[in-house]
Order: C-alpha cells, then structure tokens, then sequence
C-alpha cells in the first residue's frame, strides 16, 4: 500500500519540486497540495493521509497551531516540517506539539524520501544539520532536570532511598542517613531490615517481593526503627516501582518519614483522654457519694424525724376524737404524711438505696416503675439469673448511664413501650435499652455532642474507661436501639485469682 502524502508551502515552485521528488517513489502517492494552512487543515481532515510535508511559516496559521489541529482531528497523522532556518528553537517547539520529522530544505531533497518511510514506520526522524542542535538541546535539559532532580533528592527533610529489586539499597539522601545513624557509603547494599524488629522486617519483605512480582503498585508501612544510636524511632516507609521502560522495572524508590514526633504527640493525647476519662469518672463517683450522703441524711434523720412525728400525731389524734381538735390535728397529720412521701421520693432521686442494697437490676426495675408511674410509659424491665458481679464504680456508673437513656427514650424519642435487657454475654454485661419512638439518624461514632448530662459522647466516652462498647441502631420513625458491652472485671480478676 502506498503512503499517502499531502505537501503544503506557500510557494508553488516548491510544491512541484517536492511533488517530482515523491512521485518517483513507487511507494509514495501524493494525494493534495495546500498552499496556505486553512488549507492544510481541511484537506488534513478530508483526506486523511498517512504523512503531511509543511513548510514551518505558512501565511495564515502558524505551523504550531495547523499541527495541533491536525493531530487532535486525526492523530495517526504523521508530520514532517521542512525549514530554511537552522534553528533548534523551531526544531524542538515543532517536535514537543507533535510533529514526527524536522528537516532543512536544503537538505530536503537527500532524504525526504527516507523522512516520509521513517515517519511512516512510527520512527521520528531529524535531518542533518538540525539532530545535533536537538540533541544538545536534550542534553542540557537533561542535565538541568538531574541538578534539580539531585537538589530536591539531597535537600529533601524527608528520607529518600533508591533500592535494587532484591531491596538493597543503592543510593540514599543525607536525612536518610542522619535518620538512620549510618552513612552513604555504609548503607549502600544494605536491607532495610538491618534497622526493623524481626517481626516487622519480614511484613516490609513481604509487601517488597508484592511490588516486585506486580502484585501491588506501592505499598506504605507504618514501623518501628531502631538506628544505629539505639533510640527506636516510628517510620513509615512508602515504596513504588521505578519503570526503566515501558514494560521493565530496574528499581524501587522508597520515602521515610519519622513519625516519632506525630507518635509521641498522639501518646500523649492518649494519656491526656485516659486521664480526662479516668477524671471525669472520679467527679461522678464523688458526686455519687454526696448524693448518697444527702440521701442517707434525709433517710436516717429527716426521714425519721418524720416518721415519729407522724406517730406522735397518730397518738394525739386518738386523744383528740370528738373534741374541736380532731379536725386540725388530722390535717396536720395528712401534710406530714406528704412530706413523708415526698421526703422518701426524693430520697430515692437523689441516689436510690435499693441500687446499693440489692443491685443494678433491682434499681433499673425500680427506676422503671417510676417513669410508668410519673409518664404513662409502657416499661419492661428484663434480666437473666446469671450472676453479674460489678463494682461499685461501674454499679453506679451504668444505673446513671441507662437512666439517662430511659429519659432520653421519654423526653426525645417520645416513646410509648421501653424495654431494657440485661443479661451475661460470657464474661461481658450486655445491656439493650430499645424504644419505639421517632428514632433519629446516629452520628458517626465520636462525633457526638451535648450541652450536658450524659449524652452519647459522654456514655461513650465513661464506657471507654471500663473498656465497654456502646452501639447505637436508629432511623427517624423506627423507633432507637442502644446496646451496652461492659467487662465483668470483678469476675475476671476472681477467675485471675484462681
């Protein structure tokens, strides 16, 4: 099949002397001539040939633009542009949008025959007298690229190290180096598992030998270091092929970055929460004890007190029947008897005996009689025989944690049935506080907020301190299910014991 040819120059003379030149070719046809660069551009289009010979200065449209033009209409166009200026300005700015072949006219007639064959064949071709001014112009960008290449590799804060295929290291950057306490010349051929625990080492050898098998593109690594000084140090290596060609990998390029500075920051954010968390669970307890103290004041002394002024009224008001003192002595008697109810209810707001006398379960089956009594709530109340052996400090804790889900269930979800569950999940508490109300789409874990009381964040923040897990199911209109998992630790240290 002949290679199709479109010539375009301005000048005419020059267009037969090329058509002449092309049409002794018994592979070569040429199919138009153009002699200005909308020209060029539409027969381009129209016709579709294999190669376009152009003159560089076209009268109307730049060389540049008519290529651009043409190769995003048909890219499989080949290029050839012919000039009278021995420039590597044109040369390259006609290479770089996507011409094929560059050549001086005053060579044009010793190979333009072998420019349109090469070109042809997907291969670029320069002409004599314009190769070597590219080429050095390639050369000295190369050159500028590798100094700024080699600026960034040595100035860089973070380690740099370029590996063989087996993860030997074959040139390293100086904070590499000064990270890893060893010089240039000393780690070159070394492994990176010279300064990784055994454990760690053979993770990192493992997604190295997935890289190279083609089995991932990168990898990163989150992992402890220990240099040459002795101070382990946190590092994150971040691994990737380096292609020689199109198919061929030769190298791998692998980032260090010391974490040891971000490690130690969270550390101490951790410490930090633990004590906030452990904090806030000493205030609770000692708002607790006060309670009970008020609590067990009003019972032992106020409650009391009550108790046998009530009996000594009892007392006067036998005394006091059928005589003018009957009737204020039975209304003295009545208000005393509310202020011993009232007395008794408070008592058990403040901080309810029976969760110390009998337990967490008899205290939630109260405190569900309660909000049946005070709401019109339908409460149930259910737990297992199972043996669930708390601490005072988590006892407590969970009474006020679930209270104020059973409130939540009231006062937000405007529910008509709760149901509260306890029972043993091995060596776990599980308890589920489920209503029927509006429900509420739940915010990702940790992003809770409240005013105060004990809201979600709260809730999860104090289980945390037990190593207890809280998981919230809702939706608007379904109603909400809060699920409790808290360690039986008492149990577990008596099993400990033993």
């Amino acid at each position: 099949m002949s290679i199709k040819v479109l010539l375009a120059d301005p000048h005419r003379l020059v267009r037969q002397s090329l058509y002449t030149l092309l049409a002794g070719e018994k592979d070569m046809e040429v199919v138009a001539e153009a002699e200005d660069g909308q020209a060029t551009i539409s027969l381009a289009q129209k016709l579709s040939p294999h190669v376009v010979v152009m003159d560089v200065t076209m009268p109307d449209v730049s060389a540049i633009d008519i290529t651009r033009r043409v190769l995003a209409h048909s890219p499989a166009v080949k290029i050839i542009a012919l000039s009278t200026h021995a420039d590597r300005r044109f040369a390259l700015n006609m290479l770089k949008t996507g011409a094929s072949a560059f050549l001086l006219k005053d060579c044009v007639f010793e190979e333009l025959t072998q420019a349109v064959r090469e070109v042809a064949a997907n291969r670029t071709y320069l002409g004599a007298g314009v190769s070597d001014l590219v080429i050095k112009e390639y050369i000295m960008a190369l050159r500028e690229s590798e100094a700024r290449s080699r600026a960034i590799f040595e100035g860089a804060t973070a380690g740099i190290a370029l590996l063989d295929l087996h993860g030997r290291l074959v040139e390293s950057n100086p904070a590499l180096q000064e990270m890893l306490g060893f010089s240039r010349e000393e780690l070159r051929g070394l492994s990176f598992t010279m300064v990784l625990p055994p454990d760690e080492g053979a993770v990192y050898q493992e997604l190295l030998q997935q890289l190279v098998e083609g089995g991932r593109p990168v990898f990163t690594l989150d992992s402890r270091l220990i240099p040459r000084h002795g101070r382990m140090i946190w590092g994150r290596f971040t691994v990737s092929l380096v292609k020689a060609g199109a198919e061929e990998s030769r190298f791998a390029v692998a980032m260090v970055e010391n974490l040891t500075p971000q490690k130690e920051a969270e550390e101490k954010i951790r410490g930090y929460q633990e004590q906030l968390r452990s904090l806030a669970s000493q205030l609770s307890l000692t708002e607790e004890r006060e309670r009970r103290i008020l609590a067990t004041e009003l019972h032992d002394h106020i409650g009391q007190i009550l108790a046998l002024t009530q009996i000594k009224l009892g007392s006067l008001r036998h005394k006091a029947t059928n005589t003018d003192l009957e009737v204020p002595v039975n209304e003295v008697r009545d208000l005393v008897e509310q202020v011993i109810k009232s007395t008794r209810s408070l008592t058990f707001e403040i901080s309810p005996p029976i969760l110390y006398e009998l337990g967490l379960e008899a205290a939630l089956e109260w405190f569900g009689e309660h909000l049946q009594e005070q709401h019109g709530i339908q409460v149930e109340v259910q737990t297992d025989a199972e043996p669930k052996p708390l601490g005072n400090e988590t006892r407590v804790l969970l009474f006020k944690v679930v209270r104020e889900l059973m409130l939540n269930s009231v006062k937000h979800g405007k529910a008509n049935n709760l149901r509260v569950v306890l029972g043993r999940d091995h060596h776990n508490l599980a308890i589920e506080v489920a209503d029927d109300g509006v429900g509420f789409t739940p915010t990702p874990p940790g992003t809770e907020t409240k005013t105060g009381g004990f809201g979600l964040f709260s809730i999860r923040e104090r289980l945390q301190h037990l190593e207890g897990r809280l998981q919230v199911d809702s939706a608007p209109g379904r109603g909400t299910r809060v699920s409790l998992l808290i360690p039986l630790w008492e149990e577990a240290k008596e099993l400990q014991v033993l």
